[in-house]
């Protein structure tokens, strides 16, 4: 099982509000290209706001959270090769670049290829 994961921090003065916003119809555009390119699964998730996700950056002193998180699965990784070599899906991805520099701080993401290990 081949993973794209995006790891999202919104842009500065981009309220959590707002940013919900974009990420709902930032996850259309997702999913639509999972479905196009025979993705098995595509998985948005928003970080919660709670008083437990302070306590691990106090313990632990790691960085605050990831404002969102986008996990796409393929069973093989030819799959998303296939679909990124035959130019079908370059206009959806120019706009969904697009999508991505009105509400991320770029800089401050991590997108990146995966794999599952049993």
């Amino acid at each position: 099982m081949i993973k794209f994961v995006q790891c999202v921090r919104r842009k500065p003065g981009l309220s959590k509000q707002e940013f919900a916003e974009h990420f709902s119809a930032y996850g259309k555009q997702v999913k639509a290209i999972a479905a196009a390119s025979n993705g098995r699964r595509c998985v948005l998730s928003r970080s919660l706001d709670v008083e437990q996700n302070l306590d691990i950056i106090q313990e632990r002193g790691t960085k605050a959270p990831y404002d969102g998180m986008v996990e796409v699965w393929w069973e093989r990784g030819n799959d998303v090769v296939a679909f990124l070599d035959s130019g079908s899906g370059d206009e959806v991805i120019d706009d969904l670049r697009k999508s991505q520099e009105a509400f991320m701080d770029l800089p401050n993401c991590t997108f990146f290829f995966a794999s599952e290990d049993d």
